[in-house]
């Protein structure tokens, strides 16, 4: 079977033609070279670096990236030639056909999960299969081809793609309104999630944080239409969860708690940051659990995982100066990323990139609350993605003056203005989905520069 992915040089993409390629023959193309892609190469994968309807020829079947359409020249030509065409969930579907799938999902912090879920199960000496939405370094990459009967994956909501899967454990880090291009209403938006939760097998799990309101109300809602066919488990601070969150304390640095679940009470201790974290954690361990392994393995597993990629991710320090990067773009997420930071730094200065115009138009008001948590900010331009045109209101500047910031037309002002403003003790903090993490490089060796060393 020969496997053909149109845009293998995204991350999503990637993760898939990495575990097909396990299993069959894989090209891919993309517009021109691509971290991800290049590293493909290695696995035998055949990459394109043009998209070129020539480059079908031959495949069995075509995925196509969601950032494409039915008008894509390769596309076309797989439908010209008869060549089935599939999108990402059709892929998830096809790998994860006999496996015990635990399918992370969540409006924020999927990704941290997922990774946290992997570890776990690898605590309980599994060897679980992988797909998460940024390198995990633990596994060297954004998938994992395992030799076990579990597969973890990060279930995106977008497009309704999680609707795909029947998972065994289904884990729901928050439901927050979000990608209002495809969910126009907050019941919209709720809806996908109880169609996802309500998809677990009988006999599964549904594990849910209790101590967010929208993942809360889902845990109600599944349980009534779910009606025993499957276990609802919620974790969190709260003191009705079945997972307790208990005594959670974090630095800026490193993050402990004690879990209290019904077999009794079990230390966790992270080395990153930030109780949102100490909740992935719980998540993680309450998800393996479902799947038979003991929750004190589990936990001992976690005590030193790295953060995915672009996850609080430290870029480096000059002097007295630290810079983090962080995949932050919704104001519940800046939030807590600025609150990860707090014990850690004398200032936090925030600098953000929105991502896409719609999401800014729906949440600006959000935005300038969480911004405010920060003690400077700057607001670059508006990333636009694939799906969307450039913002013609000028929204990142009104978001700027609305923020008390300064506004950035471009990375490199961006980065020149975060330098500026950076003080002895001060944590950097660079912020969004988009091409921003050049930002916080740049602004790191300017300020390595003025301070006459890095490290």
């Amino acid at each position: 079977m020969r496997y053909h992915v149109v845009g293998i040089g995204g991350t999503g993409m990637s993760a898939v033609a990495r575990l097909l390629a396990a299993r069959g023959t894989v090209t891919g193309s993309d517009e021109g070279r691509w971290p991800l892609a290049e590293a493909l190469r290695e696995l035998g994968v055949t990459v394109f670096e043009a998209f070129d309807a020539r480059n079908v020829i031959g495949a069995d079947v075509v995925i196509r990236s969601s950032a494409y359409g039915d008008e894509h020249p390769e596309v076309v030509a797989a439908r010209s030639a008869g060549i089935p065409v599939w999108r990402r969930h059709d892929a998830w579907r096809q790998l994860a056909k006999g496996m015990d799938v635990v399918a992370v999902a969540g409006t924020h912090g999927k990704t941290t999960t997922t990774a946290m879920c992997w570890a776990a199960l690898r605590g309980g000496g599994r060897d679980p299969w992988l797909i998460c939405g940024a390198d995990v370094r633990e596994a060297g990459g954004n998938a994992h081809v395992g030799s076990g009967s579990e597969m973890v994956i990060e279930a995106d909501e977008y497009d309704r793609t999680f609707l795909a899967l029947s998972p065994a454990v289904a884990v729901v880090t928050n439901v927050e309104h979000d990608h209002v291009d495809h969910f126009p209403t907050r019941e919209d938006y709720a809806e996908a999630f109880l169609a996802f939760a309500c998809r677990v097998v009988p006999g599964g799990t549904l594990v849910a944080c209790g101590d967010d309101d929208g993942s809360r109300a889902l845990a109600d809602a599944a349980r009534e239409r779910l009606r025993g066919r499957a276990d609802v488990v919620t974790y969190g601070t709260s003191p009705e969860c079945d997972v307790l969150v208990a005594e959670a304390q974090t630095d800026g640095h490193t993050a402990r708690a004690e879990l209290r679940l019904e077999e009794g009470r079990v230390p966790l201790a992270l080395a990153v940051p930030g109780v949102h974290n100490l909740r992935n954690a719980a998540a993680a361990v309450a998800a393996a659990r479902a799947l038979g392994v003991r929750p004190r393995a589990a936990a001992a597993a976690l005590s030193s995982v790295a953060l995915p990629g672009r996850r609080l991710e430290v870029v480096g320090r000059a002097g007295d100066v630290t810079v983090v990067d962080d995949y932050a773009h919704h104001p519940t997420e800046i939030r807590a990323s600025i609150a990860a930071m707090r014990p850690a730094a004398a200032r936090v200065v925030a600098l953000f990139q929105p991502h896409t115009p719609s999401r800014l138009r729906a949440f600006f008001d959000g935005f300038v609350a969480a911004l405010g948590e920060a003690d400077a900010v700057i607001v670059a331009e508006t990333f636009t993605s694939a799906r969307e045109r450039p913002d013609p209101e000028g929204l990142a500047r009104r978001l700027a003056d609305a923020t008390g910031g300064t506004y950035a037309p471009d990375v490199a002002a961006a980065a020149r203005a975060l330098a500026e403003r950076a003080r002895a003790g001060d944590v950097l903090l660079v912020l969004g989905a988009g091409d921003i993490r050049e930002a916080a490089s740049q602004a790191l060796a300017l300020v390595a520069a003025r301070e006459g060393s890095a490290a």
